[in-house]
């Protein structure tokens, strides 16, 4: 049992209520209790095995990556100041296709490594050699949903799309006894995956009842392809398919119609947002108040650290607030509660976890994160909210629970050697 006392919660529950001099009781991974501190204390501090101190700290729940190559940490920095096409073309490819499991392991642990520091306690992967992922995953104690990714042609993994289905069935009947890791089905995008492909995914993905993701509608280029080929906007080629529906996940959809925005919204759609990644690349930008608008769900993802540079959630909440602001000409857009919700309880519905994770509330899975706020860009505090998403750091946090386990306390990790990871990172891969 772990109790967390003299802390200032911020719950995300349905009221979004901020609790101060508050306490959480965790008992077998779970959120047992939560009030106010000293009758918490009273109910539980004899039968505590470990007691934190959260005076001047910020309790919340842990942050949730919506979209990301967690491997691709090891192209951090090879790839900047290009054309996307000549990004993906001639760098990235050309460096995903000599990758090998190995490779994933080293890349994944160093990309975990970071999101634990940074906040993050759950995040959705597409990248190759699912195995090696979970090798790292479980190591750090990091939750996730790990998709199989499903491309037309050949990639570092599978000689082609049927290749990739086959691993990704035999990923999904494997055993596991780890309730921190699910998978999901991962087709590309229109012009690496063909429709046919796509059906055979989604075919896949309600047999087993994951969830299938995929990038949509990213780059103008995209679209065009869509209309030459199909004669039909991506989005609406996925939904009159039956490709989409609430079971899934897209990233980017930069470019939408109004017919688009409205088509996700029925079809009950989720979304991840990736604005850093997007603006780096020049991809486009997401219309993010058409979609709430309309009342489609929208996490919050950093992409891969080729195109970001960091996995650092918080950054990218208060660059996902700012642009949207400059886009729309009104500072009082995407206003700094709508942002959070897209880290959090948004985020865990996006994935199908909403009744488990986004929010600290009883019966949840303790998933938090604790903020030192006694520093100088963090006060004064006259609004937390406001902090957290236009001030806070990612390495503000200063300890990391995952599944009621302490994966990070005073900004030490605990279940790996941290130095003896970076050292070999440095030695394999630095230029």
């Amino acid at each position: 049992m772990i109790l967390i006392r003299n802390a200032t919660i911020l719950t995300q529950d349905s009221k979004r209520q901020i609790l101060k001099n508050a306490a959480i009781c965790i008992k077998d991974g779970r959120i047992l209790d939560i009030g106010i501190s000293h009758e918490l204390e009273k109910l539980y501090k004899k039968r505590a095995k470990k007691i934190i101190d959260g005076e001047g700290r910020v309790v919340m729940p842990g942050l949730i990556n919506t979209h990301t190559h967690l491997a691709m940490t090891l192209l951090r920095g090879y790839a900047d100041d290009m054309p996307l096409k000549k990004w993906w073309f001639e760098k990235v490819f050309p460096f995903e296709g000599k990758l090998k499991a190995e490779d994933v392991y080293w890349g994944s642990l160093l990309g975990g490594l970071e999101m634990i520091e940074s906040g993050t306690t759950c995040f959705v992967d597409g990248y190759f050699f699912a195995d090696a992922i979970v090798m790292a995953v479980e190591e750090l104690g990091l939750r996730a949903n790990i998709g199989i990714p499903v491309l037309d042609f050949k990639c570092p993994e599978f000689e082609s799309p049927d290749d990739a289905l086959a691993a990704a069935e035999k990923i999904l009947t494997k055993p596991r006894g780890a309730e921190l890791i699910k998978f999901s089905i991962a087709p590309h995008m229109l012009q690496s995956t063909s429709l046919e492909t796509y059906r055979k995914c989604k075919k896949l993905a309600d047999r087993y009842k994951i969830i299938l993701q995929t990038h949509l509608a990213e780059t103008e280029a995209e679209v065009e392809y869509s209309r030459k080929k199909y004669k039909k906007t991506p989005v609406r080629l996925l939904v009159e398919n039956r490709i989409l529906d609430k079971n899934s996940l897209v990233a980017h959809v930069c470019h939408l119609t109004d017919d688009d925005v409205v088509l996700l919204a029925k079809s009950r759609v989720n979304v991840s947002h990736c604005p850093v990644s997007n603006m780096k690349l020049v991809s486009g930008l997401m219309p993010l108040k058409k979609l709430l608008n309309k009342g489609v769900n929208i996490g919050l993802g950093t992409d891969g650290a080729c195109s970001n540079n960091n996995l650092d959630m918080f950054e990218e909440m208060k660059l996902s607030a700012l642009v949207h602001k400059l886009a729309e000409k009104d500072p009082s857009a995407a206003e700094a509660q709508i942002i959070l919700d897209m880290a959090t309880i948004n985020a865990a519905k996006a994935i199908g976890e909403e009744k488990n994770l986004g929010s600290i509330e009883r019966g949840k899975a303790a998933d938090i994160i604790l903020l030192n706020f006694q520093q100088p860009h963090l006060l004064p505090d006259y609004n937390i909210l406001s902090n957290l998403v236009y001030s806070a750091r990612g390495n503000d946090v200063e300890t990391a629970i995952i599944n009621g386990q302490i994966v990070m306390e005073n900004r030490k990790i605990q279940n790996v050697n941290e130095n003896k990871i970076l050292k070999i990172i440095s030695e394999r891969y630095n230029g």
